[in-house]
């Protein structure tokens, strides 16, 4: 695995690195036994039996550095060597030339001794690193099958799966993630999340979505292991509420992905996002509607879902309706009737509009993907009431300024009332004398806001002088309409003529 550089204090002269080496070599020269893996498997003997008993065999030349630096260069057992050439220095008292490896980005200073590889060398006189250590073993680790967990001051050897619990924190604790009480999961039960299971340990890694960052947490659980498999030990699977309803919340991850992951190629937070950009894509593009919202799943129950939402009646009413006529999944982050509308808009507009409206309706709005939903929805609502009280009214073949601005308010007030008409003075202000006051008429008529329609007060006079003419033309049907219209037009005094 890939060592991360790290920097302790200050930089240290390269005498007192040697200082260091020789210090490290005395406690080995004094007990072998630091270099001895605690047993937590079930091995009928121990392969590190032999090595040992070799080692406790140079008793009787450790004070002699030329024997020691002989020794390290007889045999095969790498393990016996490294110790026997590492010890010699201490013997020796001095450090007669040193060289640097280059590990993961940190150089490592480390003193060649016998014949050796450098890699067992640097960790046998590095023994006291939890990483750098295992370089000593890994060769013949492997070759005899065991596994190694290296952290603090112990070295923790099994012929099984067997994660030490201390383990599995010491290395959690090196990455970026801080939990409450150094705990191994995030406190966030409910978001989606990234899970890696240790089996042997029966404990898991929980990190959610929202906690998750650019790191990939299994490369530090698997940094300080030696093993054949590393791979066997583990699980990782992302938990998620974007699933139809009674399918699974749970993705397993295939292995050639966890392959990627345990080496960095990609990390928590991608790993997340990967999976939960499918699974939102399965269900958009499914055959059964599915709703989420937040992390919360209401699986295909419309109306559940509809009555979780929050917005104007346009809005629920318009989705109520769609939703009824077509299964279409909406995923959402938070209640607002809005952002569903927005999430299945583009693709989905017209029929929205037919399901609320009709189809006639829906084909009068014309292209409406790129614009506001509610805004849309109120145009449409507006047009399909309109159409029963259009239907009974006479059509004009002329209308001046005045009476065009008439017909507009007049059909407003009958279709949608003081809401309606409202919105007429906003899309269609006033903008001379007699349409102020002709408005200002249709406010006092129709509104509970005297303020609606500011104008002067001999524009004000003239409103309320038009309030009955008003009532008239709003209560009218048929071809009555039309003499109240002509009416009305006469009263405001604007020289108009209704045809």
């Amino acid at each position: 695995m890939g060592r991360r550089a790290r920097f302790r204090g200050v930089k240290r002269t390269s005498k007192r690195l040697e200082g260091d080496i020789l210090d490290r070599s005395k406690s080995l020269w004094e007990d072998p036994s630091i270099l001895r893996p605690k047993c937590a498997g079930n091995c009928r003997k121990c392969v590190f039996d032999k090595t040992f008993k070799r080692i406790s065999k140079l008793e009787k030349i450790k004070t002699n550095p030329d024997a020691l630096v002989k020794m390290a260069g007889r045999g095969s057992d790498d393990i016996f060597k490294a110790y026997a050439g590492t010890i010699s220095l201490y013997a020796s008292g001095s450090v007669p030339y040193t060289a640097t490896a280059k590990i993961g980005g940190e150089e490592l200073l480390y003193v060649p001794r016998g014949a050796v590889g450098n890699d067992k060398l640097i960790g046998c006189q590095h023994y006291d690193d939890p990483k750098v250590r295992l370089m000593l073993y890994n060769a013949f680790a492997k070759r005899k099958g065991l596994i190694l967990y290296s952290f603090d001051d112990q070295l923790i050897c099994s012929n099984y799966d067997n994660m030490p619990e201390d383990y599995i924190y010491d290395t959690f604790w090196e990455t970026p993630y801080e939990f409450p009480n150094d705990e191994l999961e995030c406190q966030h039960s409910k978001e989606s999340a990234l899970v890696i299971r240790i089996k042997s340990a029966d404990r898991r890694i929980r990190i959610c979505k929202n906690c998750a960052r650019d790191v990939s947490s299994l490369q530090y659980l698997l940094s300080r292991m030696i093993s054949e498999d590393l791979l066997s030990d583990v699980e990782v699977f992302v938990e998620h509420n974007y699933h139809a309803e009674g399918e699974s919340g749970t993705v397993e991850i295939p292995l050639d992905k966890i392959k990627q992951y345990s080496v960095g190629k990609i990390t928590d937070k991608g790993l997340i996002a990967e999976v939960l950009r499918e699974k939102i894509g399965n269900l958009r593009n499914g055959e059964t509607a599915t709703y989420v919202i937040g992390q919360t799943n209401y699986g295909s129950d419309t109306e559940r879902f509809i009555s979780a939402l929050k917005g104007s009646d346009f809005e629920i009413d318009a989705l109520r309706k769609y939703l009824n006529d077509y299964s279409d999944s909406i995923i959402i982050q938070t209640d607002r009737a809005s952002e569903a509308l927005s999430s299945i808009w583009e693709s989905s507009y017209k029929e929205i509009l037919t399901s609320f409206t009709s189809e006639e309706t829906a084909e009068n709005i014309g292209d409406a993907s790129k614009k506001n939903p509610q805004a849309v929805l109120s145009e449409a609502y507006r047009m399909e009431m309109s159409k029963d009280v259009v239907k009974s009214l006479p059509k004009f073949r002329h209308l001046g300024p005045v009476g065009r601005l008439a017909d507009i308010y007049a059909k407003a007030s009958k279709v949608g009332g003081s809401v309606m008409l409202t919105e007429e003075f906003e899309k269609n202000p006033p903008r001379n004398y007699h349409s102020r006051a002709l408005a200002k008429g249709f406010s006092l008529c129709m509104l509970d806001d005297p303020d609606a329609i500011r104008c002067t007060k001999e524009e004000e006079d003239l409103g309320r002088y038009l309030i009955p003419f008003i009532r008239q033309l709003v209560d009218s049907v048929g071809e009555d309409y039309r003499h109240s219209m002509s009416t009305l037009i006469t009263a405001t005094g604007c020289g108009e003529s209704v045809d």
